[in-house]
């Protein structure tokens, strides 16, 4: 499939300019599928880290930001359920042209493109003193300095704020706007993905998520109505959240839940993936796939309220009314809460 497409797409350059030979064209899938083996150099961990107190030092952005396009939880599907995964790291839309500067200093590890002829797709990866991966996709090949290839070659390190490119000129329009940006992953032991919030300084943000509707479903298949009989069912919830845009829906940072009079939990929070160095594991289970999209399209992230990594019977199955209590939150701890209740005959 990525042959014919590659074919595809150096056969239909030929008709585009320069600045947008590939882009629009280009497999999404390259990124769920990228797991170079320099991974295993990373050492961090993150032994303490929230909102209000840190034991990582926090670093400036690498890029001047417009929005953020997309976060690690981010539901990505542009094809068939089995090729959903989660994002993975921060999307950070910027102008194209834009000088793309290296968080933290540390050794570059790797500077490629990782995905041989589509010119979209070139990284500079950066391994930090602390033992975290910086991985920053999407730029612009030609503006990558000589000195960063020698500082390759050669093992020697690069200092904060050394240049690493420019944004690549990204020549798809989506939800009426030009997707120009940096994907940055990071990535400690292990190879797990971590949250890049965490690692960068705080920006504001005022703007709660969102709650806009409930689903009852029983074998995957939306309920009609509040009533249900107690055998394999679940409750989601579309959860949506901005970040400096009014367009790029983005999934909240935490979800809790209050079901009846039972104590809160967590069905998940993005300081990492569910699937730690996995970026598909438990993807299908965490959205409600059926339901939910994640692609240029659409953003409908929709959440599996009972979702758990080690599967359980998590809402009740005894005759009545019940009632769930959702609480959604951003990274800066804003906060939405909304209520849903059900019958179960």
């Amino acid at each position: 499939m990525k042959l014919i497409l590659l074919l595809a797409t150096t056969l239909l350059s030929l008709s585009l300019p320069s600045f947008a030979k590939s882009s629009e064209l280009s497999d999404e899938e390259i990124e769920r599928d990228y797991h170079p083996q320099y991974l295993n150099r990373a050492f961090g961990t993150l032994a303490l880290s929230s909102r209000d107190f840190t034991v990582q030092k926090r670093y400036p952005w690498p890029v001047a930001i417009q929005s953020i396009g997309h976060t690690m939880a981010s539901y990505q599907r542009y094809g068939g359920l089995d090729g959903a995964y989660f994002h993975h790291g921060l999307d950070i839309r910027a102008d194209a042209g834009s000088a793309v500067l290296a968080a933290a200093g540390g050794t570059v590890v790797n500077i490629e493109n990782y995905m041989p002829g589509i010119d979209a797709y070139w990284e500079v990866a950066i391994l930090d003193a602390a033992g975290f991966i910086w991985q920053y996709h999407h730029i612009d090949r030609d503006s990558i300095p000589a000195s960063l290839f020698e500082a390759y070659k050669n093992k020697t390190p690069i200092s904060a704020g050394t240049k690493l490119g420019e944004v690549y000129y990204w020549s798809v329009v989506t939800f009426g706007e030009r997707y120009h940006h940096i994907h940055l992953n990071i990535l400690g032991k292990d190879r797990v993905y971590l949250n890049p919030f965490e690692f960068l300084e705080l920006l504001s943000d005022t703007e709660a998520p969102e709650i806009t509707a409930f689903f009852l479903m029983q074998n995957g298949t939306v309920v009609t109505g509040n009533t249900i009989t107690a055998s394999n069912y679940t409750i989601s919830a579309e959860i949506k959240d901005l970040f400096l845009s009014q367009v790029f829906v983005v999934p909240p940072n935490e979800i809790k839940v209050v079901i009846d009079d039972s104590p809160a939990f967590i069905v998940w929070k993005f300081d990492s993936l569910p699937g730690g160095a996995s970026n598909e594991t438990f993807v299908n289970q965490f959205y409600a796939s059926k339901i939910a999209c994640g692609d240029y399209d659409c953003r409908k992230p929709i959440i599996d309220l009972g979702f758990r990594k080690n599967a359980s019977q998590v809402f009740p199955l005894t005759r009545g009314l019940h009632t769930i209590q959702v609480i959604a939150s951003d990274y800066n701890g804003n906060e939405a809460r909304r209520s849903f209740s059900w019958t179960i005959n």
